[in-house]
């Protein structure tokens, strides 16, 4: 074909042709669409960071086909290079496209944390009335959110922004002990951190480090 003899000039392009399986040239695109796009239609789970479970993905046609071997196969081969495929967990694969998602909560620059010296701290910021209730219910998602939103730090100037004199109530989340809990948390290099929390989207009580009342007061004293 005209455009086979095309691309198999092009530089990027050339070992894709030599290597290429018939049984997997046509799939890459479709995959890349499934994970960018289309797993909320076939109620896939999908993580923070774009991951989907291979085991989960060969359950749906056209893909019922492939296996493991051929999802690495084609991730390698891709010549755009839009698909990550790896062991996130032992024996537990997992795939992901690399591009943007139109599935608002899930950015392929998400990290997850594994360990957790690989963060400063998790914290979350409340007030007053909303500490009455996280104090026995826990932290939960908005409604309209998926992940629960934190900082590792308190952000520089943190409250000199505001008009008048306030409180804040800062909660410190137990990182190491949330992982071992079964929490997954992820962060991004401006030093965000966010959770599904557990099944309930919460992140529960007993998961509390400390718990801070920051106050802060101002006073114009010259105001031309």
């Amino acid at each position: 074909m005209a455009y086979q003899k095309y691309f198999q000039g092009h530089k990027r392009f050339k070992n894709w042709f030599e290597i290429v399986n018939v049984k997997t040239a046509k799939v890459g695109p479709r995959l890349a669409w499934l994970l960018r796009h289309g797993a909320r239609y076939h109620d896939l789970y999908v993580r923070p960071d774009g991951f989907v479970l291979v085991e989960e993905v060969l359950r749906i046609n056209p893909f019922r086909r492939l296996n493991l071997a051929d999802l690495k196969e084609i991730a390698k081969i891709d010549p755009l290079k839009r698909l990550q495929v790896k062991e996130l967990r032992p024996r537990q694969w997992w795939i992901r496209a690399v591009a943007k998602h139109s599935i608002k909560f899930v950015y392929p620059t998400w990290k997850e944390i594994m360990n957790v010296s690989q963060v400063e701290g998790a914290i979350y910021f409340t007030d007053a009335d909303g500490w009455q209730r996280i104090r026995l219910e826990g932290i939960r998602k908005d409604p309209d959110e998926h992940l629960v939103h934190l900082f590792q730090t308190i952000p520089e100037h943190f409250g000199y922004s505001r008009a008048e004199s306030s409180t804040i109530i800062v909660i410190h989340i137990d990182v190491s002990q949330a992982l071992r809990y079964g929490l997954t948390f992820f962060a991004k290099h401006d030093k965000t951190i966010a959770t599904e929390g557990d099944a309930d989207g919460c992140i529960l009580p007993h998961l509390f480090q400390k718990v801070e009342r920051l106050q802060w007061s101002k006073a114009v004293i010259l105001d031309n």
